[in-house]
Order: structure tokens, then C-alpha cells, then sequence
């Protein structure tokens, strides 16, 4: 138990560096704006779910979070929590 206590407090302290917000409804949604534009992350022990409205917000969270941790990115989702994820032409999100 201590070891998760432990990453808890890691986790909290990097995403506060990084200008992120606790989201109070749930503990594991991190969000922050930067320019006007909004990220949204979602952590499940050690995975990390990123959403932003602009490629540039969304490579720059990568980028600060690979400052923090070793980190293997595996690509857009497609499936959460047996969510498909999709988009259209003009990169809306559609879920179903």
C-alpha cells in the first residue's frame, strides 16, 4: 500500500508542476488551460489518457510528462471503457 501512496504523491506533484488541475468530481481527471486551450488527462495507476483541442497543446503535454517519467505513447485511443473513440473529417470526436 505505502508503494501506491507513494506514486499518488509522485503523480500529484508532477501534474501541479505542470500547471494541472484535480479535477473534484474525480481524482484521477487532471485538467489545465494554456492559451485558452484546454487538456484533460485521466490516470488509471499508471496509464494516462491525454485529450487536447490543438495538436500543439497535445504535443506539448507529451513532451512535459516525458520530462517526468519514461513514458511509451501508443497512439490515439480507440476503445475506453467500451467507448469506441472515432473522428470525422473535421477531427470531431464521436463516440458510440
Amino acid at each position: 500500500m505505502q508503494d501506491v501512496h507513494d506514486w499518488t504523491k509522485n503523480l500529484d506533484r508532477t501534474f501541479k508542476g505542470h500547471k494541472y488541475y484535480r479535477l473534484r468530481v474525480d481524482s484521477q481527471i487532471w485538467s489545465r488551460i494554456t492559451d485558452n486551450e484546454l487538456t484533460l488527462t485521466s490516470t488509471w495507476t499508471d496509464n494516462i489518457l491525454e485529450a487536447s483541442l490543438t495538436t500543439e497543446d497535445k504535443a506539448l503535454a507529451k513532451e512535459q510528462l516525458k520530462s517526468s517519467y519514461e513514458i511509451k505513447d501508443i497512439g490515439e485511443a480507440k476503445l475506453i471503457l467500451g467507448i469506441r473513440i472515432s473522428h470525422n473529417d473535421n477531427r470531431d470526436v464521436i463516440l458510440s
